[in-house]
């Protein structure tokens, strides 16, 4: 290192770091200013003025200069462009559009520019940067990764990641501390003694490890190349990455989000995918899924980092995100305001095949649906055919040879010429309506003058039969009225319920009179007839009416039809649940009642309905009618469509629901996003393969990354061990940086601790060594086998810890992160996504008997959330399985 000066490198950045923040904390506070004249000087790269007054700083407001303020720059880079120009780059996280100079010619442009492609090549490499237009080529000869921090005023430095393509790569500890050393005298020996640790030793060869000491995702300005490469594709991809533990692919994940929702970043295609509402929307038009509640606090933060507002309704489970989705959107689920079902969580009806992989099963209910839908208007046809009358026949004619046309691959072309017809169906409709209204108002009348009770006494004969209760018993009555009707509010009063229920029960009886069938005798409307007597209509009367209500309901299944493709979708799905079970295929042979669901089964029908409801929103006919009252339903399920949807451990979601999620992305942009990793599915309904992802779109494109940022060399070998032991996709095993100096130490191994005693006895004496080895308290985590275990465990270890002032404190349904310096325990289970310094494993051994399928993947996705320290503990001996890794566990550190 003797030969290598970074004493003129520390002072350029510190004093560019300086003018970066002086000028735009000095705009910042005078934002009404007309330039940002003070903050450069002549942009001699794009040419022409480079501040162009507010317009380089992002969105022209304050926003933008409160970034450069307190984080001025993040990278150096010096390049040489195609003309063998040098230029010296230096990089902010956000807050400038394009590239402006600062003094001494050196440009300042943001990282999520085209510019900010240079930080992410390796020295050594050159790359491709477009300038109003023009493609020029870039070739990086050094880069420095710089973390900005001010104390009392004047500006530093620290970690430095600093790599050149023929000097090699160091971490430069301090920029201020090293420039400290010049007021050293070189010959007092004692004088470099004593100042060897503030300064001469502030450079190492290699990227030295950075501690971690705040539970948070690790911070990455600057992705690498194969990242960045993923960071910059259009808004319009469908992409999941794929990589082992630390990889950064949350990260990614994040920093695309946080890019593509400035507007600044969007190319005129990517703006037109915004959708017609502007800036503003787009900008809220996300979401992202996270398995757990836990992760979804972790990453708020980080998406703090990238200056990304996260409202409440943003980061979701899938779980919450499900039940709001089934009721408030579909209607699937009971509310005040309708639905049919109810979610039942522990609920387990279906075969163990099926919850494995239910795409088959999937499709089955997909293709009952679809007949359903056919049948209905097949019966529609022959049911208006049968009732229609000389002037409506050439009507019913042109119904009954549409749908005859149809299949299941052609249902929208059926719909696009139902829809054509629209107008003369309704005019059909409402004569014959006019007509049979008449003669029902004629009967109520008649009724009621007969006996002003009736009715009242009516209301109660129905209280007892339980009125309220669901009637599928012919599910045909729908079309026996208007849908304005049927979604009608519940009427207030004991006679207007009674009413409405006598009226619905006379237009079935006459409808099965006419058509001579005989109604089930466990109806209500069989009931309400038994309970009339003699006090029902005529069978003549009953049939002159029945003419014209069966009529209507073969004629109401063509009016709006495209609406049943998607609104019956819950009700085909009752119907399914019933004809498969009776002959014992993809249920269970217990008994559930009908209006019961369990969560998979609710992914099904809303991925159904999303699925019809995209196919028909795709339709120009729909388009260009949206508005139109028929369509009304097409609208409210578009509302929930997000320009950009994000999905985080993607591994641990079923098929189904990552179908449903990609199923919420607008129809224009797709824009769908994951991030997950096969070895850490530690969910039995996650997905197993990659064929899954193509079930849920052909167009989902898969990225592998490998290079592991958070273990240590040594955790890193184990975590590959333990993958093969297991036999994890050992394709997918990642690799920790050539450059770093982050060898760690051995994982470690107690036996026998009898009980959480004896655990906690030796973890604690653990997490003290570790304290000692480090100059800052790291974060460290304990993990337990149950619940029942958290709160135990934390106060074994808070009583042990007391007399360092730790404690531990239990993350119960790992909800909560606790404060810096406190050790957090978890239940096994919600340990995805986290990482810790130092982590234990309490009770392995019991681990493997709770959880024989899963269990050494708990442990690989355990270990991998240590970046350094690994303790695992069992109560008795190790488990068999993990015999062969004992060579590579030590006793002690």
């Amino acid at each position: 290192m003797e030969d290598l000066q970074f004493d003129a490198l520390a002072e350029e950045a510190l004093d560019v770091i300086t003018e970066i923040s002086g000028k735009a904390e000095l705009k910042s506070s005078h934002i009404s200013g007309a330039s940002v004249d003070g903050l450069a000087s002549g942009n001699t790269l794009t040419g022409g003025s480079a501040f162009q007054q507010l317009e380089d700083i992002r969105r022209e407001s304050r926003d933008g200069y409160q970034v450069l303020r307190k984080q001025p720059a993040i990278a150096r880079v010096i390049a040489i462009d195609d003309d063998n120009r040098e230029f010296t780059f230096y990089l902010s996280r956000k807050g400038v559009k394009e590239s402006v100079t600062l003094a001494g010619g050196r440009q300042l442009a943001s990282y999520e520019s085209n510019f900010g492609r240079l930080a992410a090549l390796p020295v050594g490499e050159e790359g491709q940067v477009e300038i109003h237009g023009q493609v020029k080529t870039f070739y990086v000869v050094e880069k420095t990764m710089l973390h900005p921090r001010q104390e009392e005023g004047l500006w530093d430095s620290l970690r430095n990641e600093y790599r050149h393509e023929r000097r090699g790569t160091y971490t430069i500890e301090s920029f201020r501390r090293l420039l400290a050393k010049e007021g050293i005298d070189d010959t007092d020996e004692l004088d470099r003694l004593l100042s060897a640790d503030g300064a001469g030793e502030g450079v190492a060869h290699g990227i030295s490890h950075q501690v971690r000491t705040a539970m948070a995702l690790r911070d990455q300005p600057i992705l690498d190349k194969f990242q960045d490469e993923i960071f910059r594709l259009p808004v319009n991809s469908q992409l999941i990455i794929l990589g082992p533990p630390g990889t950064g692919k949350t990260t990614t994940l994040i920093k695309r989000l946080g890019q593509k929702l400035n507007p600044d970043n969007l190319d005129a295609m990517e703006g037109a995918l915004m959708g017609d509402e502007g800036v503003l929307t787009h900008a809220k038009s996300w979401l992202m899924f996270t398995p757990s509640d836990l992760l979804k606090e972790y990453l708020k933060e980080a998406f703090g980092h990238e200056q990304v507002v996260v409202e409440e309704d943003r980061i979701k489970t899938w779980d919450s995100y499900r039940r709001f989705l089934a009721r408030n959107t579909l209607g699937v689920l009971k509310s005040p305001n309708g639905g049919r079902f109810h979610l039942k969580e522990s609920m387990d009806n279906l075969l163990a095949e099926v919850l494995d992989d239910p795409r088959e099963w999937f499709d089955a209910f997909r293709t009952h649906h679809a007949g359903l839908v056919r049948s209905k208007l097949e019966e529609g046809a022959l049911i208006a055919i049968t009732a229609a009358t000389g002037i409506n026949e050439a009507l019913v004619d042109r119904l009954q040879a549409i749908v005859e046309r149809g299949s299941e691959d052609r249902w929208v072309v059926v719909y696009r010429e139902l829809d054509a017809l629209e107008g003369e169906i309704r005019s059909s409709l409402d004569v014959a309506k006019t007509a049979t209204e008449r003669f029902l108002k004629q009967e109520r009348n008649t009724l009621y003058n007969s006996d002003k009770a009736i009715f009242a006494q009516l209301s109660k004969f129905l209280d007892s039969i339980g009125q309220d209760e669901d009637d599928d018993s012919d599910e045909d009555a729908e079309f026996d009225e208007d849908e304005s009707e049927v979604d009608a509010p519940v009427a207030q009063t004991d006679v207007q319920r009674a009413v409405k229920v006598y009226l619905a029960a006379i237009r079935t009886l006459a409808r099965y009179k006419y058509l001579k069938r005989s109604v089930s005798k466990e109806s209500r409307a069989a009931k309400v007839r038994d309970w009339l007597g003699e006090r029902m209509p005529s069978d003549d009367v009953l049939t002159q009416i029945g003419q014209g209500i069966a009529f209507q309901n073969g004629l109401r299944r063509f009016s709006n039809a495209s609406k049943r493709f998607v609104i019956d979708v819950p009700q085909s799905y009752r119907s399914f649940r019933k004809e498969r079970q009776a002959v014992g295929a993809f249920f269970s042979g217990e008994f559930q009642p009908p209006s019961h669901l369990s969560p998979t089964e609710v992914d099904a029908i809303i991925l159904l309905m999303l699925r019809n409801a995209r196919q028909l929103l795709s339709q120009s006919f729909i388009v260009r009618e949206l508005e139109a009252p028929r369509f009304q339903t097409l609208p409210n399920l578009s509302d929930a469509f997000r320009n950009q949807v994000m999905v985080d451990e993607a591994t641990d979601f079923s098929v189904l629901q990552l179908a449903c999620m990609e199923s919420l992305t607008t129809l224009k942009g797709r824009s769908f996003f994951a991030c997950g990793d096969f070895n850490q599915r530690i969910t039995r309904l996650g997905i197993r393969s990659s064929d899954h992802l193509e079930w849920v779109s052909s167009a989902i494109q898969q990225k592998s990354i490998n290079v592991v940022y958070r273990q240590s060399r040594r955790l890193n070998q184990f975590s590959s061990s333990l993958l093969e032991s297991f036999g994890g996709d050992v394709r997918a095993l990642g690799s920790v940086p050539q450059e770093s100096t982050h060898d760690g130490v051995a994982p470690i191994l107690l036996e026998n601790a009898i009980d959480v005693d004896g655990a906690a006895d030796w973890i604690a004496n653990r997490i003290i060594d570790v304290w000692r080895t480090v100059s800052l308290f790291p974060t460290m985590a304990v993990f337990v086998n149950g619940e029942s275990e958290v709160k135990q465990m934390a106060a074994a270890l808070s009583k042990r810890l007391e007399a360092v002032n730790l404690r531990a404190i239990p993350c119960e349904d790992g909800k909560a992160l606790g404060d810096g310096n406190e050790v957090r325990v978890f239940d096994v289970r919600h340990i995805k996504g986290l990482e810790f310094e130092a982590v234990f494993f309490a009770g392995v051994d019991h681990l493997a008997v709770d959880q024989p399928a899963l269990f050494q993947r708990y442990l690989y996705v355990g270990a991998t959330r240590a970046a350094t320290y690994l303790g695992l503990a069992c109560y008795g001996h190790l488990p068999a399985q993990l015999e062969p890794l004992r060579d590579g566990l030590a006793e002690s550190w």
